[in-house]
């Protein structure tokens, strides 16, 4: 498979998982804008990205365009007025944690971060900047800001992947390694997921 280039306002899809696919639109390096559109096959020929809800922006890895089955798209990218400026900046801290505890599907992984602030960021200025910090802690119970925003984390293959099918499956924006962060209970569904991760 060709090796894709990054090229800004470029639409891609991206496999998930295998025949399920998402579609995107490559910003500012190394941000993706995920749209909510996903197929059951690699045809989005007839997609208006004009009508298209977002559904999150994610910076990811060289690693994840190089690694996973992601192809260019036929479609002209649009500039979008309300890209997110706001973000999730987890703790640096590295801590155990284990899931599913006392049952059969029992797991124990490692976790950067627990908790964060809310900064705000623009991801198109040029240059070196300071983050303004919005909320130096977000409090865990504060779920309206935690559902509103995405980690500064990078995504990688096939982590991210995982993510997005995650997304198709339950019809929204889900991050499990969100809630892993913010120590909310975690869905069985996350089972592969959380096995990406702790591998």
């Amino acid at each position: 498979m060709a090796r894709i280039a990054w090229k800004e306002d470029a639409i891609i899809s991206i496999e998930t998982r295998e025949g399920i696919f998402a579609l995107a639109q490559m910003l500012k390096s190394p941000y993706l804008l995920i749209y909510d559109c996903f197929r059951e096959n690699n045809d989005f020929t007839d997609v208006d990205l004009s009508e298209t809800p977002m559904l999150f922006c994610r910076a990811v890895t060289r690693q994840f365009l190089k690694s996973g089955n992601v192809q260019k798209q036929n479609l002209k990218g649009i500039k979008h007025e309300n890209l997110p400026n706001r973000w999730i900046n987890p703790t640096a801290e590295a801590r155990k944690i284990t899931v599913w505890e006392g049952t059969p599907n029992e797991k124990e992984l490692i976790v950067i971060g627990e908790g964060g602030k809310l900064i705000e960021e623009d991801i198109y200025r040029s240059g070196m900047q300071e983050a303004k910090v919005i909320m130096p802690s977000i409090p865990f119970s504060d779920d309206e800001t935690i559902d509103k925003h995405e980690l500064t984390n990078i995504s990688i293959y096939p982590e991210f992947n995982e993510r997005l099918y995650l997304c198709y499956k339950f019809g929204k924006n889900v991050d499990p390694y969100k809630d892993l962060v913010f120590n909310r209970p975690i869905s069985t569904e996350y089972e592969r997921y959380i096995e990406i991760i702790s591998s």
